[in-house]
């Protein structure tokens, strides 16, 4: 009902009026009350801040009166003993729990007055009391001295202090001396406390409490500055002093505090932080000798913690509550305006309704009219009249059942039909003609009357509808076939003769069934009647096979779609049906074509067996060549020949590992990928993956790092070479793309995703470095893929590592994830089920407690295998030492916290740590600087050793080495220190670095300039040399140069400490010197301190002469048919000693075996006329040839290695060969074999 009206009428202005009218009325009332309440408020919180403000001030007081109390008990301890050492001073400190009941407190300190002839023998005492390090400053001579003796707590702040003269300052002088003059506390002006750094820097202040002798008086100024003893005094930083004393509060103020002793320096400023502090308040202070003015300000904080009493909340709900009151006068004034018009409308709406129905009953579609209960027409529209013969006019009045016979009873037809459903029937015409109709029939109440509503369609539109749907069905591409409740066929169209042979005649009306083969009929009756109980769509014939009968019997394949059609009252179900025959040759087409794809991947597999055989065989001579000429045994190479032989060796190298590389994902991609599980050791992996990437990391200049954390089995059963494989990929990945900072590869179990009985292992490899879009995450494991161009440019690589180590994970049952943002480093997660070794300890498992054992000096001994572990502990106790053995390294880093040794028997390769960790801890500690270590261990001795200080063994060790090594402890055979050559052109870091050093153990020997450096390293030997880069007469490089033209720099440790960026060129040039290079970091030395220190860095000298080599004169008999390898392996073998004789088949290599003894055969398998397969299952078998045969084989594919195995071979190289892999073949089969010249069987 439209009731709306003029914006100006009656209904809207006269409410609006009277709510302007009220609203101002009540507003001002609320307002006035407002302001009176809010000066109460304000005159209250102005009364409580200055009684919060009174209350800081007089905290303050009463904490510095504690303070005092706290040191003139401490005074006390000092007076009642004669000589307080620092364990009863630390005793005393400690029993005060100063932080817990003072807090606030910086240091509790007890300084000794010092007269200048006394100051040495002061200073003695203290170094005998084992603080070497003690030294008293500022240097210069005085008549009297106050030197900080002790402190607590002795934190490294603290440690700052110790040793100074706090005369040598006049503001600390001042008090110290009223203090001592007076006999009372004193407490100093603003001052900068020796704790301090160069961040958060704090103003300082002290309080001192002098101590006399007791024996001495003290009445007068003059006796008590000779009774003087010392001071016991408290440092104090403002802002640490003031957050102690307020503790939780110190949020809600903000306090400064001028010293009136001090003009112009504030003791105390807090920072604002931008806002006007509602309260202030000023309050003086006087405490031990000073005035203080103390500014007390509120914080945000506080305000807010008032609340909201300003009457904020009340205001504005007294304005809300006359606003309402106001609207709802006006409300009321408005309903009644709108109820008035209302009325009115409702009488006009009467009218128009009656007219709106007239108007659609005439103009709608249908036929339609209306009559009363009696069945008298007493409305019709147009299309009625024209339907039934006659105009609408003439309808009116009319009985109902002259035009429509069937509804004569309109009643029960109206009970009968059903809601939004079509009857037929006929009507009949003015004329007296029958037409087909259908009819709609609904009821409906006017002026509490009952009336009817008949809709009427002409049927003859629905007739030629049906035609339409017939041609449709034709037209299909697909059969069609209507079937009736019954099961008989109620229609098809052509393409069902066509498909079945029977024709439209024979179909129709016949059972559904006669299209089916015969053995199918029978159940398919059930199946359509439990259709027809629930139709809905359905396909069948996709997932299994299903068959309709030819008229002449053949069977055809078919997919037949379900759809059920109501027409009426009547069920039909419309089936299409397809002919799959065509569809499936298709499928057969397919299937042949993926047997022609093996058959092509089969070939590929071929192919890369042959091209790698073809490509290993040239690379083997090029590796063993280069590898020679670059190691220039014989000395007669320049040093540029021998760097184009690394070069050549280098490229080669990375020519193979690409073919690996190569073959390997060929390999997982073609499925054929074999794994090998065997248990393994968790912690011996990690170790041996550190030891072959160090070097890598330390030319970088990069921190490398693995962990096993708690909780992860020791023995674990999975593939060895492949985990192996995948870790190397992700390490050498991470160092090649990170350019500073740190690698890290940790192991930690996962016990949430345990699958079945395997658990979880989580390998984690972190690093630094460039990090990697989100976007190419997925991208750069796909094979030959990289970030972008720039990338492969800048660090190179092929791309293939990845997507290799995906694969492998793929294969051992895990999965890889990466977590990288662009320049914030990259985390690379494997996950990798295995299966524990059964009764393995785990990290928790380890005993608590050391074993120890005998009676004299203790030898701490580092060893997990216990067998072995007893064998030097029965050493030890024989010489006359006590052992003290430790399976783990955390167990034995505990123990040497808090214990000194005589000695250290360590190993490298431990459960839960590395042993270089434990090693880097006694060089960097002072307690163990300077402790015998000594090295007995598997892990093969670092290339360059050469830490002086340390003895490396390896095993098996004999009997005789480890009594020697007893034998030089109680000799007291200490090895020299290491000479150490420093330059730096800044003189403060200079000496700091000279005295850090100096702490490790090196004797260092310093240089401003290049001149210097060069003088010195002409004078003496240095083992190590620590350069910096930017030097006031020359370049770095330059004097690197100069020096290594000077003597040789081989041997020794260079080690570039630098401030400025290194790039991938200079990292270049630095690898001629082996360089690794240090970032200065402030006063962060444990970065110089990794790269100095002996063999942590991973550096040796070559070992003293040994005795003849086992292999000198040994006789190797090498078959080989291209002349390039006999001739690379030849001058290898040549060079190490052994006699060869070349042979260039099997049917050759068999005539040198009879001819000649030999001691072992070099076989490669791939050779013309005979091959290795043949002659060595000849020798073998035919021959009796016992001597060990390696075979030699560029093929690299799966089961290479099985079959030389089976052919009769001891062992198998791939080639290429490198220099190392066949020296330890060689020692392993010929130190086995034992004898020489071993004879052919008769």
């Amino acid at each position: 009902m439209d009731v709306r009206q003029s914006p100006l009428s009656r209904q809207y202005l006269l409410p609006l009026l009277a709510t302007l009218a009220l609203t101002l009325v009540f507003g001002g009332l609320v307002l006035w009350q407002w302001y009176a309440l809010e000066a109460r408020n304000q005159a209250a919180h102005e009364q409580r801040f200055s009684l919060e403000a009174a209350e800081i001030a007089q905290r303050v007081a009463v904490r510095m009166r504690a303070y005092e109390m706290v040191l003139r008990g401490m005074s006390g301890l000092m007076v009642g003993s004669d000589d307080v050492s620092f364990e009863e001073w630390s005793r005393a400190t400690d029993q005060l729990h100063l932080q817990d009941r003072y807090p606030g407190i910086q240091a509790l300190a007890w300084a000794r007055l010092v007269r200048q002839d006394e100051l040495d023998r002061f200073v003695g005492e203290i170094w005998d009391q084992g603080r070497r390090e003690f030294r008293v400053f500022p240097p210069g001579p005085r008549d009297d001295y106050l030197v900080i003796q002790f402190s607590s707590p002795l934190d490294w702040r603290n440690r700052r202090s110790l040793g100074f003269d706090m005369l040598s300052e006049p503001a600390r002088r001042e008090a110290i001396e009223r203090a001592r003059d007076s006999g009372e506390a004193s407490l100093s002006g603003p001052v900068k406390l020796k704790q301090e750094t160069d961040q958060d820097v704090q103003a300082g202040l002290l309080l001192y409490m002098p101590v006399y002798r007791t024996d001495a008086p003290i009445t007068t100024a003059e006796e008590r500055r000779a009774a003087l003893l010392g001071m016991v005094y408290g440092a104090f930083r403002a802002e640490d002093l003031m957050a102690g004393i307020l503790g939780p509060q110190s949020a809600l103020f903000r306090i400064d505090i001028q010293d009136s002793g001090s003009p112009g320096m504030l003791l105390l400023r807090e920072t604002p932080d931008g806002t006007t502090p509602r309260f202030q308040q000023t309050r003086e202070l006087t405490l031990f000798g000073r005035s203080w003015v103390l500014g007390i300000s509120s914080t945000p904080d506080y305000e807010s913690m008032l609340g909201n009493d300003r009457g904020d909340f009340s205001l504005w709900t007294g304005l809300a509550a006359a606003l309402l009151l106001s609207l709802l006068a006006g409300g009321y004034l408005y309903q009644r305006e709108r109820r008035l018009q209302i009325s009115l409308a409702a009488t006009r709406e009467l009218g128009e309704r009656e007219e709106r129905f007239r108007l659609l009953l005439q103009h709608q579609p249908l036929a339609a009219l209306t009559c009363d209960d009696e069945g008298r027409i007493e409305m019709a529209n147009a299309r009625a009249g024209e339907l039934l013969g006659c105009s609408a006019e003439a309808l009116q009045g009319q009985r109902l059942r002259r035009f429509l016979p069937g509804l004569a009873d309109l009643g029960a037809r109206v009970a009968e039909q059903r809601p939004a459903e079509l009857s037929e029937g006929e009507a009949l015409l003015e004329e007296g003609e029958r037409v087909a109709v259908a009819y709609g029939l609904s009821t409906f109440s006017h002026d509490g009357e009952r009336r009817y509503l008949i809709n009427l369609v002409d049927m003859q539109a629905r007739r030629s509808a049906e035609e339409r749907f017939r041609l449709v069905v034709e037209a299909s591409p697909n059969a069609i076939v209507l079937v009736d409740t019954a099961g008989h066929i109620a229609m098809v169209n052509r393409q069902t003769e066509q498909l079945f042979g029977y024709s439209r005649q024979e179909l129709v009306g016949a059972p559904v069934e006669m299209m089916l083969p015969d053995a199918l009929r029978e159940a398919h009756v059930a199946m359509r009647e439990g259709f027809q109980r629930k139709p809905e769509q359905r396909r069948m014939g996709s997932n299994r096979e299903l068959f309709g009968q030819h008229r002449d019997g053949r069977m055809i394949p078919l997919e037949v779609g379900l759809s059920p059609i109501r027409t009426g009252r009547e069920l039909l179900v419309q089936a299409v049906i397809i002919d799959i025959s065509e569809r499936r040759a298709s499928e057969q087409r397919l299937r042949d074509q993926a047997e022609q794809l093996m058959l092509a991947n089969r070939y590929k597999s071929e192919f890369l067996a042959n091209m790698s055989h073809e490509l290993r065989t040239p690379l083997n001579s090029i590796l063993i060549l280069s590898d020679q000429l670059r190691q220039n045994m014989v000395g007669n190479l320049t040093e540029k020949q021998t760097r184009h032989a690394d070069i050549i060796h280098r490229a080669g190298s990375d020519l193979l590992q690409l073919i690996n590389d190569v073959l390997d994902l060929a390999k997982v991609e073609a499925g054929r990928m074999q794994l090998k599980l065997e248990p393994l050791n968790v912690q011996d992996m990690l170790a041996e993956l550190d030891g072959s990437l160090r070097p890598m990391a330390e030319i970088k200049g990069l921190r490398l790092s693995t962990h096993v954390l708690a909780g992860v089995p020791r023995v674990v059963h999975s593939d060895r070479v492949r985990l192996h494989q995948i870790l190397r990929n992700l390490l050498s990945n991470a160092l090649k793309f990170t350019e500073q900072g740190e690698v890290e590869l940790s192991v930690e179990l996962d016990p949430a995703a345990a699958i079945d009985e395997r658990e979880v292992l989580r390998f984690t490899v972190r690093d630094t470095g460039i990090g990697i879009p989100e976007e190419q995450h997925e991208r750069i494991f796909q094979a030959f893929q990289q970030i972008d161009g720039s990338t492969s440019r800048r660090f190179g690589g092929t791309g293939l590592g990845l997507a290799i180590t995906r694969q492998l994970v793929q294969a051992l049952d895990g999965e890889i994830s990466l977590e990288s943002l662009p320049g914030r480093g990259s985390s690379f997660i494997v996950r990798l089920p295995v299966a524990v070794a059964p009764n393995q300890p785990r990290e928790e498992d380890e005993p608590s407690q050391p074993l120890r054992g005998g009676q004299g000096p203790e030898v701490l001994i580092v060893e997990d295998d216990v067998d072995f572990a007893s064998v030097i502990a029965e050493a030890a106790q024989a010489h006359g030492f006590t052992s003290v053995h430790c399976r783990s390294g955390k167990q034995a880093i505990a123990l040497l916290q808090h214990e000194r040794f005589a000695a250290v028997i360590l190993d490298i390769l431990l459960p839960d740590i590395s042993g270089w960790q434990i090693y880097r801890r006694l060089r960097s500690h002072a307690n163990h600087r300077t402790t015998p270590v000594n090295i007995l261990s598997c892990v093969p001795q670092p290339q360059d050793w050469s830490e002086d200080a340390t003895r490396y063994l390896v095993k098996p060790i004999a009997r005789e080495d480890l009594e020697q090594v007893f034998q030089d402890l109680e000799g007291g055979v200490q090895p020299q220190a290491s000479r150490l050559l420093l330059v730096e052109d800044v003189e403060v870091e200079r000496e700091h670095y000279r005295e850090h050093l100096e702490q490790l153990g090196f004797e260092v020997v310093a240089s401003g300039n290049g001149e210097g450096a060069r003088q010195a390293y002409a004078e003496q030997d240095f083992s190590a040399l620590v350069i910096d880069l930017d030097l006031p007469d020359q370049d770095g490089f330059e004097l690197l140069d100069s020096l290594d033209r000077q003597r040789s720099l081989e041997g020794s440790r260079v080690v570039i400490n630098t401030g400025v960026d290194v790039n991938q060129q200079t990292l270049q040039r630095l690898r001629r010197y082996s360089a690794v290079v240090v970032r200065k970091a402030g006063e962060d030395l444990d970065n110089l301190s990794s790269a100095v220190q002996g063999f942590l860095a991973g550096l040796r000298q070559p070992h003293p002469g040994t005795p003849q080599d086992p292999l000198e004169g040994c006789r190797v008999l090498l078959v080989d048919d291209d002349v390039r390898n006999i001739y690379a392996l030849s001058a290898l073998l040549d060079e190490i000693g052994l006699k060869v004789t070349p042979a260039k088949d099997g049917e050759e290599a068999i005539e040198c075996f009879l001819r000649e003894p030999f001691d072992l055969i070099l076989m490669d398998m791939a050779m013309p006329r005979m091959d290795g397969y043949t002659a060595t299952r000849l020798l073998k078998l035919e021959h009796g040839c016992v001597i060990p045969i390696i075979a030699l084989t560029a093929h690299a594919m799966k089961g290479d290695r099985e079959k030389c195995i089976t052919a009769g071979a001891d062992d198998y190289l791939a080639k290429p060969v490198s220099r190392q892999e066949l020296l330890d073949m060689l020692y392993r089969w010929l130190e086995r074999n034992g004898g020489r010249h071993g004879a052919p069987a008769a």
